[in-house]
C-alpha cells in the first residue's frame, strides 16, 4: 500500500529501515556508561562478528533444549506474533518476542562470540500478558543457557556447553509488537 505522504517510488519498509538506520548511527555517538572497558564502546560490540549479529533480526528457525526440539512449522510463517524473534544492539541488550510475549536481557557478547548474560532474558512487563505457550517456554529456557554465537551468511547459531542450540533465520523484516 502506497502513502499518501510518500514519492511513489519508496516504500513505507525502506523509510522504516532507514529511519531505524539514523536512528542506531545517532546513539552510537552517545557515549556508554556501565561498561567494563575504559573505551566508549565495549570491545566485544566493536567492528567484528558481533556486529553482524546486531545489526540483524533474526527469527528462530529451530531450537533443541533438554531433548525438546521445536522446527519452524508453516503456522510459524503466518503468524509472526507466535514466532520467536531476537535483537541486540550495540549495548548490549537482547530484546524480540518469546512467542507470546516481548522478552529483554542483556548480555556481553565477545570477539570471539563468546557469550555471557549479565540479565538473563525475561518477559517484558507489559498489559495483556498473554500466556505461554511451550515454544515460548523452550526458548526462555534455552536462551539464558547459551554461551556462544556464529553467524554465517543468513543463520545465527546460538549454543550452551548442555547441547541447548537454536537456530535462526535472518529476516529483512522485524515483526510486529506482540499485543
Amino acid at each position: 500500500m502506497h502513502h499518501p505522504l510518500l514519492p511513489p517510488q519508496l516504500n513505507l519498509s525502506r523509510v522504516l529501515r532507514a529511519r531505524a538506520a539514523l536512528i542506531a548511527l545517532l546513539l552510537t555517538g552517545l557515549p556508554l556508561t556501565g561498561c567494563s572497558s575504559s573505551d566508549t564502546q565495549p570491545s566485544a560490540m566493536r567492528a567484528t562478528e558481533s556486529d553482524a549479529i546486531c545489526e540483524r533480526q533474526w527469527l528462530l528457525d529451530t531450537l533443541s533444549v533438554d531433548g525438546r526440539e521445536h522446527k519452524s512449522r508453516m503456522f510459524w510463517q503466518k503468524m509472526w506474533r507466535d514466532r520467536p524473534y531476537l535483537g541486540c544492539d550495540k549495548l548490549g541488550f537482547v530484546r524480540g518476542s518469546a512467542g507470546s510475549n516481548p522478552y529483554l536481557g542483556k548480555f556481553q557478547l565477545s570477539d570471539s562470540g563468546t557469550i555471557e548474560w549479565l540479565k538473563p532474558p525475561k518477559i517484558s512487563r507489559m498489559v495483556g500478558r498473554r500466556n505461554s505457550s511451550e515454544l515460548e517456554k523452550d526458548f526462555l529456557l534455552a536462551l539464558p543457557r547459551v554461551n556462544h554465537a556464529h553467524a554465517r551468511g543468513d543463520t545465527l547459531v546460538l549454543e550452551g556447553d548442555d547441547g541447548t542450540r537454536l537456530e535462526f533465520k535472518q529476516t529483512g523484516e522485524v515483526p510486529p509488537p506482540s499485543r
